[in-house]
């Protein structure tokens, strides 16, 4: 066991470094959205506006919502106010390990043996986990935060106390300040808390879940003051317009059609002078259409909570790896809800073979995966305790928000916690396996 240990936390430092190095090597530490935080983190160091786009261009007020401020101060602290931007990656690396070995010690404290070499594995098979550690994107940072919920969690369970109990809530103010997907958290937090409560006893210690909330209508307050919109984001909006409605339009009627409907709505919507009320008719007429197929737009969106578990990450080995790709070249979700699988095969045909022998290693592990992680939970249902019930939940809340985005970048938040469930899942379904065999 000791040499297991052993092997663990210097291979994990290891793989991290060789991306790290190979990032640099490659260069371009950015995704389409890193800029937008970029950006945002410039104007606030150098005119404290929280406006995530170039200001001496016309002012949209969509970006001054797009994007919280958290990872944006991040990346100001990191980078030591945008001289060095390697340190944002050096301190997302050791985010990164910190998030590993934090899921970890919560099951081990929890009373679950780790077969480490078996979790390696399924970490190191995992890409997108030192992919993001190494570009400018908030996935990993919000990971972080996310497997410290889940800690301090943990903490108010063992060592009960208000000071405890703060901590837990701050941390849910950074999430939803980092990523707006974790704002409605502050509801089911009302639930949990109050279990929290019920389990350990304090006084008064419900009220602490007031917290997030005040903090959520304060922020939301401020962005009325700068945009006329109480919304907490304007990226709610985008995503609903160009995800869940356009992608479900083109698996309904083909991509012209999608985009036509996408089109009509932000025409009507521009002729609208008032932001709030161009951004409450867009909202309005995307779930409109939504509604006139809710069982139709049901089982989409459950596609997508499935996919997410499953899919290899072709976008993002193709972009840290700059693996050559057409100009403006449609992705595997397009063609997913285009053509169906026929069409998706097609697609990852005209791939490179070492970027589709490498996707189709990832996908084999993915599957494995999933078969573990719904094994964990097939015998171990009957005694799972509250942390577990907690972690299960987040990795949920996460998938269900995401929905028809289902790609992998989306499940890097809650990447660490299911692989612990699906490491530990696999070493029991082995164990049977050979039981039987030796029957």
């Amino acid at each position: 066991m000791k040499k297991t240990q052993s092997f663990f936390i210097p291979s994990l430092i290891i793989i991290h470094l060789l991306f790290l190095f190979l990032k640099i090597f490659i260069g371009d530490f950015y995704l389409v959205d890193s800029h937008e935080y970029e950006q945002l983190a410039q104007n606030i160091f150098e005119k404290f506006e929280f406006y995530c786009e170039d200001l001496n261009e016309d002012i949209n007020f969509i970006f001054y919502t797009k994007r919280p401020p958290v990872y944006a101060l991040f990346i100001l602290v990191f980078s030591f106010f945008l001289k060095f931007k390697i340190g944002i990656l050096l301190f997302q690396n050791i985010a990164s390990i910190s998030s590993l070995l934090l899921i970890k010690r919560i099951f081990e404290d929890n009373y679950f043996k780790i077969n480490q070499i078996v979790l390696f594995v399924f970490i190191g098979t995992s890409l997108i986990q030192f992919m993001y550690a190494n570009l400018i994107m908030s996935e990993i940072f919000f990971q972080f935060l996310i497997i410290m919920l889940m800690y301090q969690f943990h903490k108010c369970l063992k060592y009960p106390s208000w000071k405890q109990l703060l901590w837990y809530q701050l941390i849910i103010i950074l999430l939803f300040l980092t990523k707006p997907v974790f704002y409605l958290f502050i509801l089911p937090n009302l639930l949990i808390t109050w279990t929290l409560y019920k389990k350990i006893k304090i006084k008064y210690s419900f009220l602490s879940s007031l917290l997030p909330i005040v903090v959520f209508v304060l922020y939301c307050s401020w962005n009325y003051n700068r945009t006329g919109s109480s919304d907490f984001s304007s990226i709610q909006n985008i995503n609903l317009l160009e995800w869940n409605l356009k992608y479900f339009h083109q698996q309904k009627f083909g991509f012209s059609k999608a985009k036509q409907i996408n089109t009509t709505i932000l025409q009507e919507a521009s002729l609208i002078p008032e932001y709030a009320k161009r951004q409450k008719f867009i909202k309005t007429a995307t779930i409109g259409y939504l509604k006139e197929d809710l069982l139709g737009y049901g089982i989409f969106h459950l596609k997508g909570c499935v996919r997410i578990f499953v899919d290899p990450g072709r976008f993002d080995l193709v972009n840290f790896f700059n693996f050559p790709s057409k100009k403006n070249e449609f992705g595997l979700l397009y063609h997913l809800n285009e053509n169906g699988i026929k069409g998706a095969l097609k697609f990852l045909g005209d791939q490179p073979k070492a970027l589709l022998i490498t996707l189709f290693l990832i996908l084999l592990f993915n599957l494995l995966k999933v078969v573990s992680f719904i094994w964990f939970w097939i015998i171990n249902y009957k005694k799972t305790n509250l942390i577990l019930l907690f972690i299960l939940f987040i990795i949920l809340y996460i998938i269900f928000l995401t929905g028809p985005l289902g790609a992998s970048r989306f499940f890097v938040p809650v990447l660490p916690a299911y692989l612990l469930f699906s490491s530990i899942g696999f070493v029991d379904l082995i164990k049977r396996l050979r039981k039987k065999t030796r029957v």
